[in-house]
């Protein structure tokens, strides 16, 4: 691991001691995802895992979601429907409508890389003191609200949004 970078007064400097600081915890999201049942890539991951949150939607909202333009939304979903992850569903009201949803394999995919991310958590966070813990917890927090992941669910855990 290299050494920490000087935290100096300026941001830039904080924000790459930051950047180094969470390659771990990117490394052990990007394991845990390696070590589910079913491989998945990260952005795969990342739209299982949005859709487990919002629910069934349409493939604009999971692309505005995303951050991706909707003809890579669309070759993602490909991918994810062949493996039986995802399955197209038209609307109730308008048929001309498509809804994306998890089936039991991607909530079962969801379920096993969060879960092994949490257990590799755990083990790391054992050592650490219950104040370390609140702090780390607060801090992280933080930068998820400054990120802007915590918009809508100020309470939501900060591992939820890992990939």
């Amino acid at each position: 691991m290299a050494a920490p970078r000087h935290l100096g007064p300026e941001p830039e400097d904080f924000a790459a001691a930051v950047d180094d600081a969470l390659r771990p915890v990117l490394l052990l999201a990007a394991r845990a995802s390696a070590k589910a049942g079913q491989r998945v890539s990260t952005s795969q991951l990342q739209a299982l895992l949005v859709l487990q949150e919002r629910g069934p939607m349409k493939l604009t909202s999971l692309a505005d979601e995303l951050g991706a333009i909707p003809s890579s939304a669309t070759r993602l979903c490909d991918r994810l429907v062949a493996a039986d992850l995802i399955t197209r569903e038209p609307g109730s009201a308008d048929r001309r409508e498509v809804f994306l949803q998890l089936t039991a394999s991607g909530r079962r995919v969801v379920r096993q890389v969060r879960d092994l991310r949490r257990d590799g958590l755990r083990e790391a966070l054992e050592a650490s003191t219950p104040r370390e813990r609140r702090e780390l917890l607060s801090g992280l927090r933080a930068l998820g609200v400054r990120l802007g992941a915590h918009e809508a669910d100020p309470g939501a855990s900060a591992a939820s949004y890992l990939p």
